[in-house]
């Protein structure tokens, strides 16, 4: 009998890292895993996580690859909106993107605002960095703000929900050297037929990110029996895949 050897991959496309503050009106949005972001305001029978103000910054770390392409996605609001000033957006400290509105523009769709709120959904593309398996997302603003007590309601400021982080090329690394080190081999989305005929090395670890189904088999490896993996395995016995020959 000829024992099989392969590796397959499950992939979703595209991969959805995280999403937040989605429900209506809002209960995933207080414990919402962002710092600086312990906060909410209610606009139209919706919570916002916010509202902040006079340069806010919150933020949050997220595990992923490197050189992965991503899409953030969010609805932001800006509330008592009456000047232009910014929301901007941050991978670790590289500026993504920046929103802003004209003076006034929005409606009244807020309660007890004084000037115009407005809600947009946004998107962002961006790169996780080069060599590291995490990345920060940051958000800040440039709002100015008052201390004048006389003035505390008509003190413009912002939130964000329907939150959303996707991978567009998810992939699955591979790693001759136990933690993530060596010499890494790639399979990502749409090419795992490429590559899936030879592995140039004895895979000793594998970053995989949470979502992905990663199955192993080898009559040399774990005694044969197939072997399914949907987390990171820091430092595996040797799977050395037989490399592809032809039958004669």
């Amino acid at each position: 009998m000829v024992g099989v050897s392969f590796i397959k991959i499950l992939f979703m496309h595209p991969f959805l890292l995280y999403e937040g503050c989605k429900q209506i009106p809002g209960a995933d949005c207080s414990n919402n895993g962002w710092t600086n972001a312990n906060k909410v305001i209610e606009c139209q029978g919706k919570l916002y996580i916010g509202d902040f103000t006079g340069g806010y910054q919150i933020w949050k770390i997220f595990p992923c690859p490197p050189e992965r392409k991503l899409i953030f996605s969010f609805t932001i609001a800006k509330f008592d909106s009456w000047d232009l000033e910014a929301v901007s957006i941050y991978r670790d400290d590289l500026l993504v993107g920046s929103i802003a509105y004209s003076p006034y523009q929005g409606e009244y769709i807020c309660a007890l605002s004084f000037f115009p709120d407005l809600t947009e959904k946004k998107t962002f593309s961006f790169q996780s960095p080069v060599g590291k398996n995490s990345f920060k997302l940051r958000l800040e603003d440039n709002f100015e703000a008052n201390d004048d007590c006389n003035e505390q309601f008509i003190l413009e400021s912002w939130g964000f929900r329907d939150i959303k982080l996707q991978i567009l090329n998810p992939c699955v690394d591979f790693y001759s050297e136990c933690n993530f080190l060596g010499d890494m081999w790639r399979i990502c989305a749409g090419n795992q037929t490429l590559f899936a005929k030879f592995v140039p090395f004895k895979i000793k670890s594998i970053n995989i990110l949470k979502g992905i189904r990663v199955q192993m088999k080898d009559k040399r490896f774990k005694g044969g029996i197939l072997q399914t993996y949907t987390q990171n395995q820091t430092c595996l016995d040797d799977f050395n895949f037989p490399k592809y020959e032809k039958q004669s």
